[in-house]
């Protein structure tokens, strides 16, 4: 049994700054609520296609504050979801929807549900990634460094895999041009849903910076080892935002009249040496291939989670992937990573990116803080 992808959006991704974010003034929990809100509101089965959604699975890292209690079920009554409706909330940290979504794929393909909403939220303005967290100590010391400080990863892969200061901010500067150009193509308007904030609807992803050169780059300095080569430009930056998707089995699609957009393949998950977490990619990558027998050769697109230029150009290299399949519309550097919504916005932007260029198979990946991986596969239908 397949599970297909119908419908994908997100909100435009704004910074995590108590005075300059886009949504500031604007709540976790509405944030979601409203996504879900509008992105169904726009559902041509409306309320009959509402009332027959099985289940909410929402990835959120900060599950504290407003974020925490489970935000899917809390967001979805915000909403005014129907309350026979249940939510439940995941943590896979980086690829927290990810797995909602790939959850909600296998939750389908055996036949517990016919339509379920999956995607993330997470809101690091108002729910500090560092908040109310308490590591183990010992578990820390049996590695080099403490490998909670993704900064210090991000600088042993850049030793490692020989990733230069330059290579890494000429990543970036590329990640902004290209998320630039695709604003101005239009091509982000087709997935982003304006939420309203007291300045007026969020309609664009607050990241992008024009103007962003190699020359000012390099003037920043490091950020995490005093010899190092990890700044704050070539690394992603703090955001707030969500994404949400509707999956549904062949029956559903044949009841409400959907029109499957892609197919989810499979997925794959797995684990690696903490210190290197921003590898993941490579061993996911290659684990999903092996399973679905595709060669890289078959992969129209790839939609990479840029954490750090250094792991996703070592990645990128240790692929050997075609770096113009790679995040064609720029990555996370420029557009932002909301840690607990970056999964399905990669989807969304994969699925979106897949139906511009008629490409057919599609790949999603994220390094996972704490040492794992993921990647999943769509089909374009």
């Amino acid at each position: 049994m397949n599970a297909y992808l119908i419908e994908a959006r997100r909100t435009a991704i704004g910074r995590a700054h108590p005075d300059k974010g886009l949504y500031r003034e604007v709540r976790a929990d509405v944030l979601l609520a409203e996504l879900m809100r509008r992105m169904l509101a726009g559902m041509k089965a409306g309320e009959e296609l509402t009332a027959a959604i099985d289940d909410v699975y929402v990835g959120c890292v900060g599950q504290h504050l407003e974020q925490g209690k489970n935000i899917a079920r809390l967001a979805l009554l915000l909403a005014g979801l129907p309350e026979t409706l249940p939510g439940t909330t995941v943590n896979r940290l980086c690829a927290s929807s990810l797995q909602a979504f790939n959850f909600a794929a296998s939750t389908i393909a055996a036949g517990h549900a016919g339509l379920l909403l999956a995607g993330g939220v997470e809101h690091m303005t108002h729910v500090p990634m560092q908040a109310a967290t308490d590591y183990h100590q010992g578990l820390l010391d049996r590695y080099p460094f403490p490998f909670n400080n993704m900064g210090l990863t991000a600088e042993k892969v850049a030793r490692d895999y020989a990733v230069s200061r330059h290579d890494q901010d000429a990543f970036a500067v590329e990640s902004h041009r290209r998320a630039l150009a695709a604003r101005e193509a239009g091509h982000f308007a087709r997935e982003i849903l304006p939420i309203d904030t007291p300045a007026g609807p969020a309609r664009d992803d607050q990241s992008p910076r024009p103007g962003t050169s190699l020359e000012a780059l390099a003037e920043l300095k490091t950020i995490f080892a005093a010899d190092g080569s990890v700044t704050a430009g070539n690394s992603s930056p703090l955001n707030d935002g969500a994404s949400l998707t509707l999956l549904a089995s062949e029956d559903a699609c044949k009841r409400f009249d959907l029109k499957p957009r892609a197919r989810v393949v499979d997925f794959a998950v797995v684990g690696l040496d903490p210190c290197t977490m921003g590898m993941g990619p490579v061993p996911a990558i290659r684990a999903l291939l092996r399973k679905t027998g595709l060669g890289l050769d078959r992969i129209d697109r790839f939609e990479l989670n840029e954490a750090f230029a250094s792991q996703a150009l070592a990645c990128i290299r240790e692929l050997g992937l075609d770096p113009d399949k790679v995040n064609p519309w720029g990555g996370a550097i420029a557009l932002g990573h909301p840690l607990g919504c970056t999964g399905t916005r990669l989807i969304t932007t994969l699925l979106n990116g897949l139906e511009e260029s008629g490409g057919r198979f599609g790949i999603a990946s994220l390094c996972i803080g704490h040492g794992q991986g993921m990647a999943t596969l769509i089909e374009r239908l």
